[in-house]
C-alpha cells in the first residue's frame, strides 16, 4: 500500500507543477478565441484529461534515477508472462504488490482515458476509436521506455488497452443513464 501511496504523490507533485502552466495556456487560447460560457463544462474535462496524462507520463516516461535496477529492464515479448509471475508471488509469496502495481494499476490508470476521450469528443463515442488511443498511448509509453533502460512489457499493452475499454464501457454506463449530462461536455463546434 506504501508503494501505491508514493505512486501516487509523485504523480500529484507533477500534475501540481503542470498544472499553473496547462491553465494559462487554456485561458490564452479562450482569450483568443472568444470565451463561450457552454464551452466551460468541456474545458473542465480536458484539464482532467490533461492532468490525467501528466500523472501518467510521470510515472512511465519521465526517467526515475536507479528505475532498471529496482523494477528490472529488458523488453517482455511473451504474452501473459506478467500473468505468470504475478499468480506464483501471491500463492507461493503471499506477495500481492505485483498485482496491485501489475494489474490494477495498469488497467486503472487508463481508465479516465477510456472515460474521458468520449465524454469529451464525438469521434471518440466510437468504441474502436477510444480503445485504440489508448492502445496507441500505451505503445507510445513502452516504447518510450525502452531507451531509458527500463522494463518494457507487452502484456501492460493488453492491460492498458483494457482499462481503456473498461473506461469507454463506465461512459457508456453514465451516457445511457444521464444523456444531457455527457452531452453537457461535448466540444461546441
Amino acid at each position: 500500500m506504501n508503494v501505491i501511496i508514493a505512486y501516487l504523490d509523485d504523480m500529484f507533485f507533477f500534475i501540481w507543477i503542470a498544472l499553473p502552466l496547462v491553465i494559462i495556456w487554456r485561458i490564452a487560447r479562450w482569450k483568443k478565441r472568444g470565451f463561450k460560457l457552454k464551452e466551460s463544462l468541456h474545458e473542465i474535462g480536458f484539464l482532467l484529461l490533461i492532468c490525467v496524462l501528466i500523472g501518467l507520463f510521470s510515472q512511465t516516461i519521465i526517467p526515475k534515477p536507479g528505475a532498471g535496477q529496482v523494477y528490472g529492464t529488458g523488453v517482455n515479448l511473451q504474452l501473459f508472462r506478467v500473468v505468470k509471475e504475478t499468480y506464483n508471488a501471491i500463492v507461493y509469496l503471499g506477495f500481492w504488490q505485483p498485482f496491485y502495481i501489475n494489474f490494477l494499476g495498469n488497467i486503472i490508470l487508463f481508465m479516465p482515458i477510456g472515460f474521458l476521450l468520449p465524454l469529451l469528443y464525438r469521434r471518440m463515442v466510437y468504441f474502436p476509436n477510444t480503445v485504440l488511443i489508448g492502445l496507441c498511448i500505451s505503445l507510445f509509453i513502452e516504447i518510450t521506455q525502452i531507451p531509458q533502460n527500463r522494463s518494457s512489457d507487452v502484456d501492460d499493452l493488453w492491460l492498458n488497452t483494457l482499462g481503456a475499454f473498461l473506461g469507454y464501457v463506465c461512459y457508456l454506463f453514465i451516457h445511457r443513464s444521464f444523456p444531457t449530462f455527457t452531452k453537457a461536455f461535448k466540444k461546441v463546434v
